[in-house]
């Protein structure tokens, strides 16, 4: 098909995205966001091949994974990590866990209440969420941007910071959202020298980010 070459560099199926992934890859920003607020036992819930379970084991969490995907769970299991296939729901206890993390989930979801629900289920402390920040749009559209996330084609949800506070507090009683990872308003000059001085200046607080890529989100059980 005429133009497949460049579709296919462009928008991107996530639903086999990690079968060929780099198992090393993590994104430092969510390892400090568990290190900042995850304690005890921990759940990866939605851990693809179990990327972030292996790194966080490295560190010293006790950590377990979960996913929809058999062969996610298969190749996460033969890497060492205790992994349980989601069959309409996590095959253990209620409360079985400290920590749930979900990390670039609810955007994938027909249905995000269901899965919120469940990782309130399991839980008996904090759910530890992010996903990518739709808010925005407008300014960037008008620089001729849009984020990345916007071209993965099974993504269904974009949430803003009060839409998706709004979402977990339907499920949650105590939530806190914010956003994260700025985007530097210099970067996206053609010119490399102004590129490196919006990096020296962002780096020293000097500019503040124009845009976040990512929403953060901390919902106590």
């Amino acid at each position: 098909m005429i133009g497949e070459e460049i579709r296919a560099s462009v928008f991107r199926d996530t639903t086999k995205l990690y079968l060929d992934y780099p198992q090393h890859i993590v994104a430092p920003p969510l390892i400090r966001f568990v290190r900042k607020h995850a304690s005890g036992r921990i759940l990866d819930l939605g851990c693809a091949t179990g990327n972030y379970c292996l790194h966080l084991k490295g560190l010293g969490y006790d950590i377990a994974g979960a996913d929809v995907q058999p062969e996610y769970v298969r190749i996460a299991k033969s890497r060492g990590v205790e992994a349980y296939l989601i069959d309409a729901r996590v095959p253990l206890p209620d409360r079985s866990f400290d920590t749930v993390l979900l990390f670039e989930v609810l955007e994938h979801l027909p249905d995000p209440v269901a899965v919120l629900t469940e990782a309130r289920r399991l839980c008996r402390g904090t759910v530890l969420l992010t996903t990518p920040n739709s808010g925005g749009i407008d300014a960037l559209r008008e620089q001729g941007l849009l984020f990345e996330h916007f071209a993965d084609m099974d993504h269904r949800n974009f949430f803003t910071q009060g839409s998706l506070e709004t979402l977990l507090s339907s499920v949650f009683t105590d939530v806190t959202v914010r956003k994260g990872n700025g985007i530097n308003p210099l970067g996206v000059f053609p010119f490399a020298p102004i590129r490196f001085a919006g990096k020296v200046a962002a780096r020293l607080h000097l500019i503040p980010p124009a845009f976040h890529f990512r929403l953060y989100a901390v919902a106590h059980v």
